[in-house]
């Protein structure tokens, strides 16, 4: 009799004990599947969007002179954007695209400029890839390019989201741009970088 129960209690122990590393082990499977599907999706473009970007100070002491943040744009075709403040760190960011708006958030005495996109990522690049021209990217898709800064006014084209607009005005909430050879107003609102309303609102003032 006592047998039997050794034999009962051993059986049980083992029927246990497999459960629990059964479970542990499709724990272990499903952390990885997750952590495998954020590595794989983080070369991915992500839809355009503005992010909630975290507060920035104002400065005016800055090393240019000129004011942290602002807003700029990609000088070239092809931007390297690093990790930090110098040519030995790693590239963190490639941005393909000339014109595209970008964020001046913190300066370096040696002419590093460290920015933040529209999708709230942040990286380091030199000041030469940089220019001072204002741009602003579309945010919605079928945007209408009006011939006055009046929703009722005739629409002479529509931008598709993601197109770079050269601004060249603003009035009362509208911005004038020139985009794919077509120039005429649009809501502010619709567009990230300068001269919209999204970007420099989480600005702390002094």
């Amino acid at each position: 009799m006592p047998r039997q129960y050794s034999v009962l209690f051993i059986s049980l122990f083992a029927v246990l004990y497999l459960t629990g590393a059964a479970l542990t082990a499709q724990g272990a499977m499903q952390a990885n599947g997750a952590q495998g599907a954020n590595t794989e999706n983080a070369g991915r473009p992500a839809d355009i969007a503005a992010a909630d970007p975290a507060p920035v100070k104002l400065r005016l002491d800055t090393p240019s002179g000129l004011p942290v943040p602002r807003l700029v744009s990609l000088k070239a075709q092809k931007t390297f954007c690093r990790s930090g403040p110098s040519f030995s760190h790693p590239v963190r960011l490639t941005f393909m695209r000339a014109g595209l708006p970008v964020m001046i958030i913190a300066e370096t005495r040696d002419h590093w400029r460290k920015i933040r996109d529209v999708e709230g990522d942040e990286c380091w690049t030199h000041k030469s890839k940089l220019s001072g021209e204002k741009t602003a990217l579309v945010l919605e898709d079928g945007l209408a390019l009006r011939t006055k800064p009046d929703a009722a006014a005739p629409a002479r084209a529509r931008l598709g989201r993601g197109v770079i607009a050269r601004v060249e005005g603003d009035k009362d909430g509208w911005l004038k741009v020139t985009a794919d050879g077509r120039k005429g107003w649009a809501r502010a609102s619709a567009f990230w970088g300068a001269e919209a309303e999204a970007p420099l609102s989480s600005v702390v003032y002094p």
